[in-house]
Protein backbone atom coordinates (compact mmCIF):
# COMPACT_ATOMS: atom_id res chain seq x y z
CA UNK A 1 0.00 0.00 0.00
CA UNK A 2 2.79 2.43 1.04
CA UNK A 3 4.33 1.87 -2.11
CA UNK A 4 1.31 1.95 -4.29
CA UNK A 5 1.11 5.82 -2.71
CA UNK A 6 4.56 6.70 -3.46
CA UNK A 7 4.19 5.91 -6.92
CA UNK A 8 1.29 7.79 -7.53
CA UNK A 9 2.88 10.40 -5.31
CA UNK A 10 6.18 10.41 -7.27
CA UNK A 11 3.82 10.36 -10.90
CA UNK A 12 1.69 13.28 -9.82
CA UNK A 13 5.09 15.35 -8.72
CA UNK A 14 6.37 14.10 -12.25
CA UNK A 15 3.17 15.43 -14.01
CA UNK A 16 3.55 18.84 -12.15
CA UNK A 17 7.05 19.20 -12.37
CA UNK A 18 7.52 18.26 -15.82
CA UNK A 19 4.99 20.68 -17.39
CA UNK A 20 2.82 18.16 -18.92
CA UNK A 21 -0.13 19.68 -17.34
CA UNK A 22 -1.42 22.55 -20.28
CA UNK A 23 -4.11 25.30 -19.99
CA UNK A 24 -7.39 24.60 -19.57
CA UNK A 25 -8.23 22.97 -23.13
CA UNK A 26 -12.48 21.23 -23.40
CA UNK A 27 -10.92 20.39 -26.60
CA UNK A 28 -8.18 18.09 -25.52
CA UNK A 29 -9.92 16.92 -22.31
CA UNK A 30 -12.95 15.69 -24.20
CA UNK A 31 -10.85 14.17 -26.95
CA UNK A 32 -8.60 12.22 -24.50
CA UNK A 33 -12.00 11.15 -22.04
CA UNK A 34 -13.54 9.67 -25.32
CA UNK A 35 -10.25 7.43 -26.62
CA UNK A 36 -10.37 6.41 -23.16
CA UNK A 37 -14.05 5.42 -22.84
CA UNK A 38 -13.27 3.72 -26.32
CA UNK A 39 -10.62 1.82 -25.34
CA UNK A 40 -12.40 1.01 -21.54
CA UNK A 41 -15.76 -0.13 -23.75
CA UNK A 42 -14.42 -2.47 -26.33
CA UNK A 43 -11.97 -4.27 -23.78
CA UNK A 44 -14.99 -4.61 -21.74
CA UNK A 45 -17.04 -6.45 -23.98
CA UNK A 46 -13.86 -8.50 -24.86
CA UNK A 47 -13.19 -9.46 -21.45
CA UNK A 48 -16.97 -10.68 -21.14
CA UNK A 49 -16.31 -12.52 -24.24
CA UNK A 50 -13.18 -14.24 -22.88
CA UNK A 51 -15.03 -14.70 -19.24
CA UNK A 52 -17.61 -16.89 -20.94
CA UNK A 53 -15.76 -18.70 -23.62
CA UNK A 54 -17.16 -16.62 -26.69
CA UNK A 55 -16.65 -14.19 -29.40
CA UNK A 56 -17.09 -10.71 -28.89
CA UNK A 57 -20.54 -8.96 -29.51
CA UNK A 58 -20.17 -7.24 -32.74
CA UNK A 59 -23.27 -4.96 -31.99
CA UNK A 60 -21.60 -4.13 -28.49
CA UNK A 61 -18.22 -2.85 -30.38
CA UNK A 62 -19.94 -0.98 -32.79
CA UNK A 63 -21.94 0.84 -29.97
CA UNK A 64 -18.46 1.45 -28.61
CA UNK A 65 -17.24 3.51 -31.64
CA UNK A 66 -20.25 5.21 -32.14
CA UNK A 67 -20.23 6.62 -29.14
CA UNK A 68 -16.10 7.34 -29.53
CA UNK A 69 -17.28 8.84 -32.77
CA UNK A 70 -20.25 11.41 -31.45
CA UNK A 71 -17.92 12.07 -28.17
CA UNK A 72 -14.89 13.11 -30.49
CA UNK A 73 -17.06 15.12 -33.13
CA UNK A 74 -18.73 17.36 -29.67
CA UNK A 75 -15.23 17.12 -28.80
CA UNK A 76 -13.28 19.11 -31.64
CA UNK A 77 -16.59 21.25 -31.69
CA UNK A 78 -16.03 22.71 -28.20
CA UNK A 79 -12.63 24.54 -29.88
CA UNK A 80 -8.80 24.45 -31.25
CA UNK A 81 -7.29 21.32 -29.96
CA UNK A 82 -3.44 21.74 -28.94
CA UNK A 83 -2.12 18.60 -27.60
CA UNK A 84 -5.07 16.06 -29.04
CA UNK A 85 -4.11 17.61 -33.05
CA UNK A 86 -5.03 14.39 -34.92
CA UNK A 87 -8.56 13.57 -36.66
CA UNK A 88 -10.90 11.61 -34.43
CA UNK A 89 -10.37 9.01 -37.41
CA UNK A 90 -6.54 9.19 -36.41
CA UNK A 91 -7.28 8.97 -32.97
CA UNK A 92 -9.90 5.96 -33.50
CA UNK A 93 -7.18 4.17 -34.91
CA UNK A 94 -4.84 4.79 -32.25
CA UNK A 95 -7.44 3.78 -29.79
CA UNK A 96 -8.26 0.70 -31.45
CA UNK A 97 -4.51 -0.23 -31.49
CA UNK A 98 -4.51 0.26 -27.29
CA UNK A 99 -7.64 -2.06 -27.94
CA UNK A 100 -5.65 -4.71 -29.63
CA UNK A 101 -2.55 -4.80 -27.87
CA UNK A 102 -4.48 -4.65 -24.27
CA UNK A 103 -7.14 -6.67 -24.71
CA UNK A 104 -6.85 -9.35 -26.97
CA UNK A 105 -5.03 -12.24 -27.57
CA UNK A 106 -3.60 -11.93 -31.15
CA UNK A 107 -2.34 -8.64 -33.43
CA UNK A 108 -5.31 -9.07 -35.63
CA UNK A 109 -8.25 -8.96 -32.55
CA UNK A 110 -9.00 -12.57 -33.37
CA UNK A 111 -9.46 -15.38 -30.59
CA UNK A 112 -6.91 -18.52 -30.73
CA UNK A 113 -7.63 -21.39 -28.82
Amino acid sequence: MVRKLAIVAGLGFALVAGGVASAQNKCDGGVTKAAGKKVSCKCGVYAKAQAKGGTPDPAKLQKCTDKFTAACAKAKGAGTCSVQSHTCAQKEVDADADVISLCTMSPGGAFLN
